[in-house]
Parts: C-alpha cells; structure tokens; sequence
C-alpha cells in the first residue's frame, strides 16, 4: 500500500486497487470520526452494487487507528484513498477535494448507504442532462420513509429558495467541471468547525454554484439511505438543534437571504406548538431550540466575505 505526503497534518494511503487506474467516474469524498460499523455498511453497499468506475475517498478524522483492518478488508474490491485530516467536515471535504480525480463528485456521510443502482442513474442522468452540473437526489432511512430533502415537489430544478430543503451534502453529486474554478467549502461552517455554526456548509456551497451560473436538479426517484436526525426522530439534542439553527442563519446572512429567516422561525416554532399539542415535549423543544439558533446565527456578526 503506498503512502504519498499531502500536507504536514494529512497522510494518504491508496489502495493497490486503484493504483495505476484512469479517471474513474464518480469520486465519492466521506469524512468519518467515531464510526466503523456504519462506515463497513456504506462500502458493503458500494461493493454489492457492483458498479466499480469509482474511488472511495475516506477522510479519517480519528486520533487513533480503528480504520486501519476495516480498509484492508475491502483492498481489491473498492479503490480506496485513505486521508487524514484535522477535525471539521468542511476541512475534510476539502481535503478530499484536492485529491478527487473523478469526473462526478459526490460527499457521502459515514452514515449513510447506497441503493444498488444509485451511481449508475446518476452517471445516467448527467448523461442525458449535458446543461446540468449539479444533481441532489431523494432520502429515506431503512423504513424507506423520506429521512431528507423533504420538499414539497418529488422533481424539480434547485433555486436559492428551495435550497435548504433539497441540497443536503450527502446526497448531492456534482460535475468536476461545474466546480473546477470555485473555492472550497467555508471551513468556519459545518460540524467540528470550532464555530456556532454547525450545518449549512452544504447549503452554502449551493448557493455558490448557482450563482456561478451551474444548473442544479433535484430528483427524489433517486435515492440514498440515511437515518432520521430531525428534532422527532430521537436523535439529537437541544445543543446540536441549536448550533444546526445557528449554521442554517448564518447562511441566510451571508447569501443575503432575510426573507428565509422569518418563514423558517415560524416553521420552527409551528412545529413546535405541533409537537406540544401532541405530548411531544422533548421534541417542541428541540424545535424551539433550532428556531432560536436560526437567530443568533443571522445576528452573529459577519466578520468576512465567503463569496471569496
């Protein structure tokens, strides 16, 4: 396995598998921390799709070595890069981007898995679609019940007004060439950033390319699997709820945005009153607390310019 230098904190170990390979088309870019059987599962998922014109790019955020036997078990069937980084999603994503080589770029979480004819619909549709750079597909958990991008419309083109209910990071895929001259990921933004700010790094960079003049779809017949983590699924808390709202404002001030902040409180405090009414207490508060971080992330102070 050889071992190529990347940065002083950056290490990247590429499998033989993929050693000596052409451009692959789909370059799929998956930070990862504290997670193995969720990580074994997505690249069990790969495998048995028996769709192989890929590198699987994981960017190990550990600060130890758990992923070391569970990589070597899929050496010869999946073309893995193994990086290390810092923590931070964002970073992580950016890290793999200076080492993707596909034409099709994708940013699955460690969580989340593939159906078997994913990556062929997809190349499919970036196929027959040449005017298109950028495609986010449909979500569901294991009870096949939509788990993300809960729009009201199953198709449809992305605007900067539907973003943030169908442009989650996992589920997006992109064309090498839609994002060739644009910056990286805003590292302030993102789980692990060290800011309030832990979402919309996604949404951001969306915002980003729609500007720039790329064309987005949305397409829920596409599907990947992740599990529920909204405020009724059971899965977070009131500290992760408040500092999603704050990344969720924050991008609202920086694309300029105001009118999406009102509307996305109301929402917020709506299914909060839902959620009360119901008996679900836990659940309105986290609500209430989302609705809250969607507010100090707006009024933080902007202390620079992201379209650079």
């Amino acid at each position: 396995m050889q071992v190529l230098s990347q940065q002083e904190e950056t290490t990247v170990s590429v499998s033989s598998s993929a050693a000596g390979q052409g451009i692959p088309q789909f370059s799929l870019i998956l930070a990862t921390s504290g997670r193995t059987v969720e990580l074994d599962r997505f690249l069990h998922s790969l495998a048995t799709s028996r769709f192989d014109d890929l590198e699987c790019i994981v960017v190990d955020q550990n600060s130890d070595e758990r992923l070391v036997d569970l990589l070597a078990r899929w050496e010869g069937r999946i073309a893995i890069k193994h990086l290390r980084s810092s923590i931070g999603l964002s970073r992580a994503r950016n890290a793999g981007l200076l080492r993707a080589k596909g034409e099709i770029i994708a940013f699955p979480d460690d969580d989340c898995w593939y159906t078997p004819r994913l990556l062929p619909n997809v190349l499919n549709f970036f196929v027959d679609n040449p005017s298109y750079g950028l495609l986010s597909v449909g979500v569901r958990d294991a009870a096949n019940v939509i788990s993300g991008n809960r729009w009201l419309q199953d198709a449809c083109d992305l605007t900067t007004t539907n973003l943030f209910r169908t442009s989650v990071g996992y589920a997006l895929f992109l064309r090498r060439r839609a994002i060739a001259t644009l910056p990286q990921f805003d590292e302030t933004l993102g789980v692990g950033a060290g800011t309030p700010f832990a979402s919309g790094e996604d949404t951001d960079y969306v915002f980003r390319l729609l500007s720039s003049g790329v064309r987005g779809r949305f397409d829920r017949r596409l599907t990947i699997h992740h599990p529920r983590g909204d405020m009724f699924s059971g899965r977070t808390d009131k500290v992760r709820a408040f500092s999603y709202g704050c990344g969720m404002g924050r991008v609202i001030r920086n694309r300029e945005k105001f009118p999406l902040l009102p509307a996305f409180v109301a929402y917020d405090f709506a299914r909060a009153a839902a959620g009360a009414l119901s008996g679900k207490l836990d659940a309105a508060a986290l609500c209430m607390a989302h609705g809250r971080g969607l507010c100090s992330g707006y009024f933080a102070p902007k202390e620079r310019n992201n379209d650079k």
